[in-house]
């Protein structure tokens, strides 16, 4: 079966309000067969994107350009009516869990979701552009059905309890019908939440995020960067390739669309607890 490692890391922060309120998320696919071999590249003491040099950078871009089966980035404006919207409504459910489980509420707050979101919206621009560049389709055509196996790596910011949120989430923006309709089946193999000094490959997708973010916005305000955007095209040029697949777009996404019975039942249990508010 064919196997692919995807690494997904973000650029930038979900704040509520500010400047400059957008995210990017950068991802790589690796055949998995070969992922010793491309940790065993990159250079010694590499450092997060945030503290490279243009060097350092340009010499991640090669590597990436080289021995990646496929690169996505995608940007989400949150400066959006819509993002408001989910930031209130989530914020309005944890403030309801806390209170019915005496302080805690997990994973849903605001920013811990809309990064999950992010990472699930990477791992799909480079599993889908991986197995389009490998003609997936063409190939399940001719010699029949094909599978291909899937890794999933990102950062373990939000702690252990968020593999199991994004396993669910990943599993319902994965469903295949039209993939699987001509031959092409995707596997999630396993779901890893780890660090970069534990998994160095997360350092590609942490740059690539970087970069297309330093592109996008080093001249628009109080973001600091470790590059100017003439020095972040030039580290991004040998990724434009063919494997390079780029997406923008607003968010759009609706909190009580995807969680409308989970914050029903909250608010059911708040009126019997708390006939008095």
């Amino acid at each position: 079966m064919e196997h692919h490692m995807l690494l997904v890391d973000i650029a930038g922060r979900f704040h509520r309000a500010g400047a400059n309120l957008s995210v990017t998320t950068g991802s790589v696919a690796i055949a998995a067969d070969r992922a010793d071999y491309v940790r065993s590249l990159l250079p010694r003491g590499l450092p997060k994107w945030g503290e490279c040099t243009l060097a350092q950078a340009k010499e991640v871009g090669l590597l990436v350009a080289r021995e990646c089966l496929a690169v996505g980035a995608v940007t989400r404006d949150l400066a959006t009516p819509a993002w408001q919207r989910f930031w209130e409504d989530s914020a309005a459910h944890e403030l309801m869990l806390k209170r019915l489980q005496g302080g805690k509420a997990g994973l849903l707050r605001p920013a811990n979701i809309a990064r999950i979101i992010a990472f699930i919206d990477g791992a799909v621009t480079a599993s889908g552009h991986a197995a389009y560049l490998s003609n997936a389709i063409e190939r399940a055509k001719t010699n029949g059905p094909i599978t291909i196996g899937q890794t999933l790596v990102f950062d373990d910011e939000l702690g252990g309890e968020s593999r199991e949120f994004f396993i669910e989430q990943w599993n319902g923006a994965r469903r295949q019908p039209r993939t699987q309709a001509v031959g092409v089946t995707f596997k999630t193999c396993d779901v890893r939440l780890t660090t970069e000094q534990d998994e160095p490959l997360l350092l590609l997708p942490d740059y690539v995020a970087g970069l297309r973010h330093c592109v996008q916005f080093a001249g628009a305000g109080p973001n600091t960067f470790p590059l100017t955007t003439t020095e972040a095209n030039e580290c991004l040029a040998p990724m434009e390739n063919g494997k390079f697949k780029i997406g923008e777009g607003f968010f759009e996404l609706d909190y009580r669309s995807m969680f409308g019975d989970a914050v029903a039942a909250a608010e059911t249990e708040m009126r019997r607890r708390y006939p008095n508010g």
